[in-house]
């Protein structure tokens, strides 16, 4: 580990020497614009009937509809759950469920999806092992296959694995469930690297994908060193690539139990509480977060959660929501509208394989902001031809080493984008605080574009001329 992050350090110091521009050039396969909205994802928790998930639910279904998500992640252990299950499927939304010992035994679980999706077809295409077992597994006491949370973390966690193994097994040999990815266990805790409770491959044959909650926001496991308006850039950063970006912590420590199938999670985000994120933060976050997941090959991420549960601004647990609780919009909700309406095709063709396009993104930094590697981009691909790069700086625009977050703007980044453009209607959109879009400021000249990336979105739009 001291090893690794040495080398990192000397990277680093590699590159604040150098103050010219930098530039990456390459003939750069897109992905699907819709592949990428599919990837998106909500916890909710229909079962809380004192929440509005239960006291105002014609209100929050229509905000869901409105928002274009096509996933969500509930339980199955009270009826309300399988109603709405079964309700909003028929609209085209799929359900995550968590396999808990409260819904029965993995034959029992198995027989109940089974069965609902006879009714819906395809209404819940994931199952989930248990949720963070070494933290509510040892608290309940729950115990499976000779093992017990009552004795201890580890004990807890074998538990869970078991119940996991048989719950795949269970899926995978009826055909008519087989197809419903299963996703593995999520821990609660934080681990040091290389010291995951659950043994290095003892998944891999029983899951579809990994799984784990890479909550954003200080990263222990990294250089403390000053950028980005931080006295330590990713100990005190709030941003979603804290964890798995530069020094990537999360992916390193708890996708091994599952390598080399792909990981998901199934919970990830932040809270907009007193002491925590702002909304003005959390709204540039929640996008870029489920762009940074999906270019880092996440197949699929469930933001936590939908909406806020309760009123109390003091409490964390009941902030995470991009809806506030009385069903009014964060930016959050804005921005992730607005870039899955600019994504979206009616009619997207089934057999579609993305293109590519030959770019080359220069970024000139202005002083102090040096790091251009922090420039990020997604270029995506609607089956209609049509390209969209995404362009947006993976900082933080908040120090979360104090209380309340002290707050700032990073500046923008001037880029130029040389490319033959002389094909395509080229056209600008950018994000701003509120998570509205605006036509941007684009010069266009023969083979080059510029303009500036900011800590918000920036969508690049090229759409093929006749």
């Amino acid at each position: 580990m001291k090893t690794n992050l040495f080398f990192s350090a000397m990277a680093f110091c590699g590159t604040v020497a150098s103050l010219s521009p930098s530039s990456l050039s390459a003939q750069e396969k897109a992905t699907s614009a819709t592949a990428f909205i599919d990837s998106i994802g909500f916890a909710t928790h229909f079962g809380y009937g004192d929440t509005p998930y239960g006291t105002a639910y014609p209100g929050v279904k229509k905000r869901l509809l409105e928002l274009g998500v096509h996933h969500l992640r509930d339980g199955l252990t009270r009826p309300v759950e399988g109603e709405r299950i079964e309700e909003l499927g028929k609209l085209g939304i799929r359900f995550c469920i968590v396999a808990e010992p409260e819904i029965g035994t993995p034959v029992e679980i198995q027989r109940k999806v089974k069965a609902l999706n006879a009714r819906v077809p395809g209404a819940i295409d994931v199952i989930e092992g248990p949720n963070e077992p070494d933290l509510f597994w040892v608290g309940s006491k729950k115990s499976y296959g000779g093992k017990s949370g009552a004795n201890g973390k580890q004990d807890a966690v074998d538990a869970a694995v078991l119940f996991l193994k048989d719950t795949y097994s269970a899926f995978k040999i009826d055909p008519a469930t087989a197809k419903i990815k299963v996703m593995g266990i999520a821990l609660g805790g934080t681990y040091e690297p290389n010291n995951n409770p659950i043994p290095k491959g003892s998944l891999t044959n029983f899951v579809d994908w990994g799984n784990f909650h890479p909550y954003f926001g200080g990263n222990p496991f990294s250089v403390p060193y000053a950028y980005g308006g931080l006295e330590k850039f990713y100990w005190h950063g709030t941003h979603p690539g804290t964890n798995i970006g530069e020094f990537d912590y999360a992916t390193g420590t708890y996708s091994p139990p599952y390598a080399p199938k792909p990981m998901a999670s199934s919970e990830a985000g932040c809270a907009t509480d007193t002491n925590g994120t702002s909304e003005k933060a959390h709204g540039k976050y929640i996008p870029r977060m489920f762009l940074e997941y999906f270019k880092k090959g996440f197949a699929r991420t469930y933001s936590y959660e939908f909406l806020d549960e309760f009123p109390d601004p003091n409490n964390r647990e009941a902030r995470f929501g991009i809806v506030r609780r009385d069903l009014s919009p964060k930016p959050a909700y804005t921005s992730l509208k607005n870039l899955i309406s600019l994504l979206s095709e009616k009619t997207p063709k089934s057999n579609f394989a993305p293109g590519s396009l030959n770019f080359t993104l220069t970024v000139n930094p202005p002083q102090g902001w040096n790091k251009t590697e922090l420039v990020h981009h997604l270029l995506l691909q609607k089956s209609d031809g049509e390209f969209d790069l995404v362009i947006w700086h993976e900082v933080s625009c908040e120090d979360g080493s104090t209380k309340p977050r002290r707050q700032f703007t990073p500046p923008p980044m001037p880029c130029t984008l040389k490319l033959d453009h002389s094909k395509f209607a080229v056209s600008l959109t950018q994000w701003n605080d509120t998570g509205e879009t605006e036509k941007g400021n684009l010069d266009q000249k023969p083979g080059l574009l510029k303009f500036d990336a900011t800590d918000n979105l920036t969508v690049i739009r090229f759409v093929p001329t006749k």
